[in-house]
């Protein structure tokens, strides 16, 4: 063959790879499938395909192409942070004295939730126990902008965070809420309760005629609910005659009623106890004897306690004090007379001439006993007689085990009232005079064995504290009543020698109870004009 012969297929098998290569380009062919794995050409650059195959291409020279095929494992996945669907507050915005709480969700690969509120943290812990709520209870202590960041961490150590915000606007402390008045005949109220679902209010109501009436108002609007006011003419079929009126009123763990009241008048009057269901029907009454009243009631474990007082002389008319224990059915359990000597007496009143005035009970869970205030008569000579205020214990099963006294450290006189649970301390309600007509309100802070001696005392001339109650904050709220004229005052302090958060005088007005809710409001009851009336204040 000559050289010339040679050239030309060799020239031809030059262009023939040439042109296989660019076309090899523009239209790849697939390998046989018992490769497993696609070919391509790239430069410097790798692909993964659908199949578990990777194949790599490095960089070589013009014209030819170094196919590598072989196993390896996938690229690792991207690492993905928890996620937070939605986190809220809910109100978002508080008005009143109320609660809001936090409501999250998130996902599942989520291990553990912080919350920080204004930066500082509120709560920790696995999303499955996350419960946090915000109670707002008084202007002062609660009213501003809150600014609330979760921050959600799943195993790995990755983290998402959402905030939410919270408005709190709250009115001052003593405004009103709202108020009821009985417009349907003349009444009073003498005693405040707050239920779970009710404001129990408790008195008289002279429609047909003057007898013990009781109302659940609703807590929010003060309106009446379905089926008050009820009287004791509707709940009792003994047939009891007018007049009558409720003195106390105790709500049980089961939000029984057991309302203390009298019937009749003058000494001729009977004491009168009865017990209705949250839903007004009557579980049982009892009716003591001519010359016995009652003052007030109070609810201990499966018992109701009433104190009041005994007519022991009509001419002049003494007393004693009146302590009366009924289990749950309403059986008596025991009674016992209150009378001189007290623990502590040194006079031991031999001819029964000096009077205890039992006016109201609390049981106090932490000792177990009963603890009674009032006002009693003592007398160094038996010439000279004074008014004390006076405390006495009594065991559940009525022993009495200690008893005080005032020493009259700030006037001629004094007396108390009522008592209320103040956290640790009960809180008595009363008076200082020096005379006459000189009553000045008190108020006692009342430690277990019931000495009175730490005391507030206010200058509201003419005036008794009837009531005193403590809201959320352990914010005492009393009402304190003209002994002259008609006048009330709605007063609110903080400790003994504070001045008043808030003072409000109703001229009309003779106000004898005071009761606080959960969430910090507070009802006055008593009489406006010639009619029952209630006024609840903001905390």
């Amino acid at each position: 063959m000559s050289r010339s012969t040679l050239v030309l297929p060799l020239a031809a098998a030059a262009c023939f790879t040439q042109t296989w290569a660019d076309g090899s380009d523009r239209f790849p062919t697939e390998t046989g499938s018992e490769a497993g794995s696609s070919a391509t050409t790239s430069t410097g650059t790798s692909t993964t395909t659908g199949e578990p195959w990777q194949t790599v291409t490095g960089t070589t020279g013009p014209g030819t192409t170094d196919l590598v095929t072989g196993s390896s494992t996938s690229e690792e996945p991207v690492d993905v942070p928890p996620e937070i669907f939605s986190f809220t507050v809910e109100p978002d915005t508080l008005h009143e004295a109320g609660t809001a709480e936090a409501k999250v969700s998130v996902s599942a690969d989520v291990a553990s939730l912080q919350l920080r509120v204004d930066g500082e943290e509120v709560w920790a812990g696995p999303p499955s126990e996350f419960a946090w709520s915000f109670v707002a209870t008084s202007k002062a202590a609660s009213e501003g902008t809150y600014t609330l960041e979760l921050v959600a961490r799943d195993h790995e150590g990755l983290t998402a965070s959402a905030t939410a915000m919270l408005w709190v606007t709250l009115p001052d402390t003593g405004t009103e809420r709202c108020v009821f008045t009985e417009d349907v005949g003349a009444g009073r109220l003498t005693a405040a309760v707050y239920a779970e679902d009710a404001l129990v209010v408790v008195g008289a109501l002279a429609d047909p005629s003057y007898e013990a009436t009781v109302w659940r108002l609703d807590p929010d609007s003060c309106q009446p609910q379905a089926g008050y006011p009820w009287q004791l003419s509707q709940w009792s079929p003994m047939n009891i005659q007018a007049p009558s009126e409720a003195v106390g009123l105790a709500l049980d763990a089961e939000g029984r009623m057991a309302i203390a009241a009298n019937i009749g008048s003058g000494l001729s009057r009977r004491p009168y106890l009865a017990v209705l269901s949250p839903a007004g029907a009557l579980e049982w009454e009892y009716v003591g004897p001519m010359g016995q009243t009652y003052s007030g009631v109070t609810a201990a474990p499966n018992r109701f306690v009433a104190v009041g007082e005994v007519l022991v002389n009509e001419a002049p008319p003494r007393y004693d004090g009146l302590v009366e224990s009924f289990d749950a059915a309403g059986m008596k359990v025991w009674s016992q007379i209150l009378a001189a000597p007290l623990p502590g007496d040194s006079s031991p009143d031999a001819l029964n001439e000096l009077d205890e005035h039992p006016h109201a009970v609390a049981w106090q869970e932490d000792s177990q006993t009963l603890l009674i205030v009032g006002e009693r008569v003592v007398s160094d000579d038996m010439v000279s007689k004074w008014t004390r205020a006076f405390s006495a214990r009594y065991t559940a099963n009525g022993a009495l085990v200690s008893a005080w006294t005032s020493s009259g450290l700030d006037g001629g006189e004094d007396g108390l009232l009522a008592v209320s649970h103040c956290g640790e301390y009960l809180l008595g309600a009363g008076w200082v005079g020096s005379g006459p007509n000189s009553r000045t309100p008190a108020t006692r802070w009342l430690d277990t064995l019931g000495n009175g001696d730490k005391r507030r005392l206010d200058n509201l001339a003419q005036a008794s504290m009837r009531a005193v109650a403590c809201d959320r904050e352990q914010k005492v709220a009393g009402v304190a009543t003209n002994n002259t004229t008609a006048g009330a005052y709605v007063v609110g302090f903080r400790t003994s020698d504070e001045p008043f958060v808030f003072k409000h005088l109703f001229p009309q007005a003779s106000l004898t109870a005071v009761n606080c809710d959960l969430r910090g409001f507070c009802a006055t009851a008593g009489l406006f004009d010639n009619h029952a009336w209630v006024r609840v204040h903001h905390p």
